[in-house]
């Protein structure tokens, strides 16, 4: 571990060529920049490229290899299904995933050392999630008091999911895989050998970022971090410790269950609306359910199951689907059909879907095999959140993949050179 990294006070102060405290500077910033206003994140993205294209030196291409290719591999999906689509939103698409081709390529050709830096990047991101979940709560909190509710007004419906990250104009999901992400590093850390005064902040924060994830309700991050935490002491102890850390997880995910299952407003956003979610049908007064959504691509799925329809075709067949089924509120507000495995076989078929599936799978196998808790915990939240959302059409979800993906993947060089395969 970088023992710097540890340190708030080293973030800002690295001890590293000019090119690299630059490219180091510029990551840093992306990351703190992730849970704000997309514009942000865009513009630091395109000045590190510019930075990389600068320095670029004719040696450094030879770090282009399969792995790069690979995680450039749903950019490619959608490239060449956007050249039989019917649709030109498949180029616009192809647009906002250029980030999943230059990630990977970027840092391929990169002498920065991911490996190095890499805890001392994830504390700056972690810290920052730390500091906008408190925003939240303080900004709801703010709210509450303006308007002369009683405090019990912040565990209720109005302050629960994209009401509580309504502030930032960010979606509740991608907030929560950021928190998610973050708040299992701080876990590590925690078991990690740190002073006393790291400790009582880490643990503080951990504290936040747990009724952060609780508060934005997302269901699907909630599912995988309580997979991620179970699974968790088989990466990175040994042993009786083991053994303990492992019962202690059980312990905090049956109390995690216990919390929901006692108060009302959590029980009825991860349990009652997940059964409203899943029914044949809903209410007329309610908006249509997310299985309404799966079935209505089914049809389409059978018309092309090989190559699919094309990039960009999903929500354009799904609308004439959704009207003639009279799935009025899927149809005014074009949605897309909230599952990007079911995404995949509608626009570029069984073939995309593969490509997308070992992809992951190529993933899950590196951090086994590595131990690395980070990658398996970033894969784990892609693996389960890809049953609720299309996480691969928007700026967000595109950032969060090509990024942290890329960034865990050559961040761990060092290590899988020393692994035997």
């Amino acid at each position: 571990m970088d023992t710097a990294g540890t340190k708030i006070s080293g973030l800002f102060h690295v001890d590293d060529s000019f090119k690299n405290k630059i490219a180091y500077y510029h990551l840093l910033a992306f990351l703190i920049s992730l849970p704000f206003d997309r514009f942000y994140s865009t513009i630091i993205f395109l000045g590190f490229i510019m930075h990389s294209l600068l320095y670029l030196r004719k040696d450094e291409l030879k770090g282009l290899s399969s792995k790069t290719l690979i995680l450039q591999s749903v950019f490619f999906i959608t490239a060449i299904s956007a050249t039989y689509s019917i649709s030109s939103n498949g180029w616009d698409i192809l647009a906002r995933q250029l980030a999943i081709f230059l990630f990977p390529l970027l840092f391929s050709i990169s002498s920065f050392d991911f490996f190095k830096y890499r805890y001392r990047l994830m504390l700056g991101f972690s810290m920052c999630c730390t500091f906008v979940i408190a925003y939240l709560f303080f900004d709801a909190i703010h709210v509450i008091i303006h308007n002369e509710l009683p405090i019990r007004t912040l565990a209720s419906a109005a302050f629960l999911n994209h009401n509580f990250s309504e502030p930032l104009h960010l979606h509740a999901t991608y907030l929560s895989l950021y928190v998610m992400l973050s708040l299992v590093f701080l876990l590590q850390l925690l078991f990690s050998q740190i002073n006393r005064w790291q400790r009582i902040c880490f643990t503080i924060s951990t504290f936040i970022l747990c009724a952060g994830l609780l508060q934005l309700g997302s269901r699907a991050v909630c599912i995988a971090f309580l997979v991620v935490i179970n699974i968790a002491p088989f990466f990175i102890l040994e042993g009786k410790k083991r053994l303990f850390v492992f019962l202690t997880a059980m312990l905090i995910s049956f109390s995690g269950i216990l919390l929901i299952t006692s108060f009302g407003f959590l029980r009825e956003r991860f349990l009652v609306e997940l059964k409203n979610d899943f029914e044949e049908r809903s209410n007329i007064l309610k908006n249509d359910t997310r299985l309404q959504r799966w079935e209505a691509s089914y049809d389409l799925i059978l018309a092309a199951p090989i190559v699919g329809h094309g990039s960009g075709t999903e929500t354009p067949l799904l609308k004439e689907i959704y009207f003639k089924r009279k799935m009025y509120s899927s149809y005014l507000n074009a949605m897309n059909v909230h599952n990007q495995y079911l995404s995949f076989l509608i626009n570029s078929g069984i073939l995309g879907l593969l490509i997308y599936v070992s992809t992951l799978f190529w993933g899950f196998r590196l951090a086994f095999r590595s131990k690395d808790l980070l990658l398996f915990c970033f894969l784990a939240s892609i693996a389960v959140v890809s049953f609720s959302e299309n996480l691969l059409v928007v700026n967000k979800g595109i950032f969060f993949y090509s990024l942290f993906f890329s960034f865990f993947i050559f961040s761990q060089k060092k290590r899988l050179q020393q692994t035997p395969a």
